[in-house]
């Protein structure tokens, strides 16, 4: 369970201006599995670069706030907790949700099978004649 002042610190990461930019061309392009990965984990990855945090994620002896750097292999509950503050980040600063993402993806997967089922269709026609 993150604390209310990792939970602060990590809102903070996640609005960045770079990771807001990259996550709305991601959203934007109909990339939603590209920015699932991106926001669960690349743009996580320099959390894992204790000399190079910036001091709002450390604490008041220098040492890093997510000592696990948010690395689902030492702490899934602890990733997990910040991944939902970066997609609550997405929701107030980005204008799109975690279930925005997930619909989008559904209907896509309908949408490819309707056409899987039309495309069948049509070759029993061809088929058929």
């Amino acid at each position: 369970m993150l604390t209310d002042e990792q939970r602060a610190a990590l809102a903070r990461f996640y609005a960045q201006p770079e990771i807001l930019k990259t996550a709305r061309r991601l959203y934007d392009a109909g990339a939603y599995e590209e920015l699932e990965r991106y926001l669960h984990r690349n743009c996580l990855m320099p959390l894992g670069n204790l000399d190079a945090l910036p001091g709002y994620l450390k604490d008041g002896d220098g040492q890093p706030l997510l000592p696990t750097a948010l690395n689902p292999m030492t702490d899934e509950e602890i990733w997990q907790d910040g991944i939902e503050v970066g997609w609550q980040v997405m929701a107030d600063e980005a204008g799109f949700t975690h279930d925005d993402v997930h619909k989008a993806i559904a209907e896509a997967q309908n949408d490819e099978f309707d056409r899987f089922l039309a495309d069948v269709e049509r070759r029993k026609k061809v088929r058929g004649k």
